[in-house]
């Protein structure tokens, strides 16, 4: 049976803390979920080129990627 976290956490707050104190605050989350196999609060850092993001269909997405493999 999958472990749903954020169904046993409750509501979280919209604020999160400023880079980099989130990973701090989540360590103990993030130890207990990873024991267990799991991602749930594992980070997954994605940088800050924005400028480079573009919006497009996630069919387009998709077939994009399908055609890289």
């Amino acid at each position: 049976m999958r472990f749903n976290s954020w169904r046993r956490l409750g509501p979280i707050n919209g604020a999160p803390p400023a880079f980099p104190l989130a990973t701090a605050a989540i360590a103990p989350l993030r130890a207990k979920a990873e024991a267990q196999g799991l991602g749930d609060f594992s980070p997954l850092w994605s940088g800050q080129n924005a400028s480079g993001c573009r919006e497009i269909p996630a069919g387009e997405l998709t077939r994009a990627l399908a055609a890289d493999l």
